[in-house]
């Protein structure tokens, strides 16, 4: 379920990527989530190199998945960083 939850996204911010921060309020309140024993979460910011980032995070109690997606100051995504843990 979160790994369709979290397609959904990102492919939500792939498809918009030129407006992401333009619109930062939108997108990071878009993705919330009512749902108690789930944790969905999208950042905009600057890391730690000053690469612009959107990073998805999406929980629930048996899997984690986080993804950053990296743009260039043109706000094209030219590289991604997924990491999905499985708890059990």
């Amino acid at each position: 379920m979160i790994e369709k939850i979290h397609d959904i996204i990102r492919e939500d911010l792939i498809k918009n990527q030129k407006d992401l921060f333009n619109l930062y309020h939108y997108y990071t309140h878009k993705w919330r989530s009512n749902d108690r024993m789930l944790d969905i979460n999208v950042g905009l910011f600057r890391d730690n190199r000053q690469r612009l980032t959107a990073q998805i995070y999406v929980a629930d109690k048996n899997t984690k998945i986080r993804e950053q997606l990296f743009l260039d100051e043109n706000y094209t995504m030219y590289d991604n960083d997924l990491i999905i843990k499985r708890l059990n």
